[in-house]
């Protein structure tokens, strides 16, 4: 529907004395009238919406060159601003009860924003947010509506005592919604903390419209059943519209299968695998994902990774598979994170438990990966990855170019040595992979412990071995640490056989 506005267009400036000056000074004839074309507000909305890519002052000037201008301009001025933007307006609202006049101007500028990000992490708050979102919760409260009725995108973080102000900041129209629950360890966590999370997923929320819901929480932070049963019921009423979904922690089957099988459903971070019990009768063909891009496991067990990746690649370890079967299908995954489980083990050996075979077969099942996160490696040399696991992701996964990814190094010359010498049967070194079209970066790598197991003859072994399978790295060359330099050397070495 084309929307028309009252006129307003030069006003000031060619009124109907204002135009053509004669010679002597006097006015000759009224101005010409603007065109009618500025008369549609979705052609000056336009016209300021490419002023953005210009410099905001462009659009500042737009905005105060006349009446007609002023709202579509001020309205994408303040798309994304902060809540510290708003104090600074209206300081007088912090330290007085704000008058009716000016709560309307506070509440015409909070309507323009669509886009907003609070953190009330502990350390983060100013003394100005406080009284700002008492009076924001007091004045929704009062008025039974939200201050930022056009809010689509909100990002929040905090305490689980923040939640108390999350009401007053959502409207149904709300696309996305992102909220990050920070933990102290030792903080005893009251009942009813989350209540007023359950309040906006069950009654604010319209599943219609949303788009990304992303609810990261720490186990440690003790979310209650009820939240977790208001989650379940959001992910039911969910559409087609959903894109983006992530819950810090176990959802039901029903719930995830539902998740699963929504048609525009790309970003999946999930606090456990798939419901393989479900999914995995020897008696049916895979179940398919295929719309799904990235995927993320946040597990608490390496024996969750391990269960998942039995029943993606169909090995014969897993109790429930048909050998070499798999029980469901990521045909176009690009983006794969295994997230590591953190905790005490992890002080004291390796949390990592996949083999290279594990690798091997996932390499083999996602050859469309770009970008694979399987835990920040660690100081324990332990694992039971080697350099072989590096040689399969790089030789069956063309497209991949990050990778973060733990390396046993005891004997990763030996290793080398016996990729290659299997491959090729005595020619050189990695002439039968080829070289790819870009390097395969390896993220961390100074973190593997390499100092004792290569010496200053092996290190061109080394060298030669990540060449030849296109692996790259970049690691800090003025670092003190002899690990890392040596790590550094390594680095310098394939960027020299580069050239």
């Amino acid at each position: 529907m084309v929307r028309r506005r009252t006129l307003n267009v030069g006003e000031g400036v060619m009124g109907e004395n204002q135009g053509k000056i004669s010679r002597r000074g006097g006015p000759k004839g009224p101005s010409p009238m603007p065109h009618k074309i500025f008369e549609i507000d979705e052609i000056l909305r336009v016209i300021v919406w490419y002023t953005k890519d210009i410099s905001e002052t462009t659009t500042v000037s737009l905005a105060c060159c006349c009446k007609s201008f002023e709202e579509p301009a001020l309205s994408l001025l303040w798309v994304r601003k902060s809540l510290n933007r708003l104090t600074a307006l209206f300081p007088s609202i912090l330290t007085r009860t704000p008058t009716e006049e000016e709560w309307n101007r506070f509440r015409r500028c909070a309507s323009w924003i669509q886009v907003l990000s609070v953190d009330l992490t502990p350390g983060y708050v100013t003394q100005e947010l406080t009284p700002l979102l008492n009076v924001i919760a007091s004045h929704s409260i009062k008025r039974a509506t939200t201050v930022f009725p056009n809010l689509r995108g909100l990002a929040w973080y905090g305490e689980p005592s923040s939640l108390t102000f999350l009401p007053s900041f959502v409207s149904p129209i709300l696309t996305d919604l992102r909220v990050h629950i920070a933990t102290v360890w030792g903080t005893e966590h009251l009942p009813g903390e989350y209540a007023p999370l359950e309040f906006v997923i069950n009654s604010t929320i319209s599943p219609s419209n949303l788009r990304s819901f992303c609810l990261d929480i720490h186990p440690e932070s003790n979310p209650s059943p009820e939240l977790k049963r208001s989650i379940a019921d959001l992910i039911l009423r969910c559409g087609s519209t959903l894109t983006d979904f992530e819950a810090g922690f176990e959802i039901p089957e029903s719930a995830i299968l539902h998740l699963m099988s929504l048609p525009n459903l790309v970003v999946w971070r999930a606090a456990q695998p798939a419901p393989m019990e479900v999914v995995s009768s020897p008696l049916r063909p895979a179940v398919s994902f295929a719309q799904i891009a990235s995927l993320t496991l946040h597990t608490t067990t390496p024996l969750n990774w391990l269960s998942f990746i039995s029943a993606l690649v169909g090995q014969k370890s897993h109790p429930l598979s048909v050998p070499h079967i798999p029980m469901f299908t990521f045909g176009n995954l690009t983006n794969f994170d295994l997230d590591a489980p953190i905790g005490e083990a992890c002080l004291y050996s390796c949390t990592f438990h996949l083999t290279d075979s594990d690798i091997s077969l996932l390499a083999a099942t996602l050859p469309r990966l770009e970008w694979v996160h399987l835990g920040v490696p660690c100081f324990f040399n332990t694992c039971q990855t080697t350099f072989k696991s590096l040689h399969a992701l790089s030789a069956r996964c063309p497209r991949l170019q990050h990778l973060y990814i733990h390396i046993n190094t005891a004997t990763i010359v030996q290793d080398i040595g016996s990729v290659f010498e299997a491959e090729t049967h005595g020619t050189r070194p990695g002439s039968c992979i080829g070289r790819r079209s870009f390097p395969l970066k390896l993220w961390c790598a100074h973190c593997i412990p390499l100092e004792a197991n290569v010496g200053v003859d092996d290190l061109e072994v080394v060298v030669k071995g990540f060449f030849a399978i296109s692996v790259a790295m970049d690691v800090p060359a003025t670092s003190s640490d002899s690990n890392t330099r040596l790590w550094a050397k390594i680095s310098s070495g394939i960027k020299a056989l580069d050239v």
